[in-house]
């Protein structure tokens, strides 16, 4: 399946972000609010089979109960401290 994707973020210090507030990261791992709680910062799009064998999947109700777990801000990603694009 061949899709493009244009994701929009405003959040201007992740490594991902780019002009016109789009977000260039080549993947990108959403989770529920509450499985957010539960993973370390450093979890990356590559653990995701990893967080279902662990804690299933998480459907949400609403947007706003989902979270991007890509972010990586980018004066971290400069020191070698972020994750994998």
């Amino acid at each position: 399946m061949s899709h493009n994707s244009h994701v929009h973020c405003t959040v201007n210090n992740c490594q991902w972000w780019a002009e016109d507030n789009l977000c260039v990261a080549e993947k990108i791992l959403i989770v529920s609010d509450g499985f957010a709680h539960k993973l370390p910062s450093e979890m990356d799009v590559e653990q995701t089979n990893q967080i279902v064998d662990e804690l299933g999947h998480s459907p949400v109700d609403e947007c706003y109960q989902s979270c991007c777990k890509t972010f990586v801000a980018h004066d971290k990603y400069e020191r070698g401290k972020g994750g994998l694009q």
